[in-house]
């Protein structure tokens, strides 16, 4: 019996992967937070006591969800633009 469980899943980017995509624009606090290797924990303390992520990491409420640019996080991180 094949097992076909694999066929349909996707694997998640890595912190790598998010930083050097031109195309990503915003990205979840999960994926912000596993970039710069806090807890998810960590990550909505800081943004219920400050509105950031971290010093120049703003986050953006879309209803229940924090999305943040990926453009403030390199710029956080002194990654350059890979475009």
């Amino acid at each position: 019996m094949t097992n076909h469980a694999n066929d349909t899943a996707t694997t998640r980017p890595t912190p790598a992967e998010l930083l050097d995509d031109p195309g990503i624009v915003t990205i979840s606090m999960s994926q912000a937070c596993q970039i710069l290797g806090i807890s998810k924990s960590t990550g909505h303390q800081a943004v219920k006591a400050t509105g950031f992520l971290a010093d120049g990491v703003p986050v953006q409420r879309v209803g229940k969800r924090c999305i943040i640019s990926i453009f403030h996080i390199r710029a956080f991180l002194g990654k350059p633009d890979p475009r």
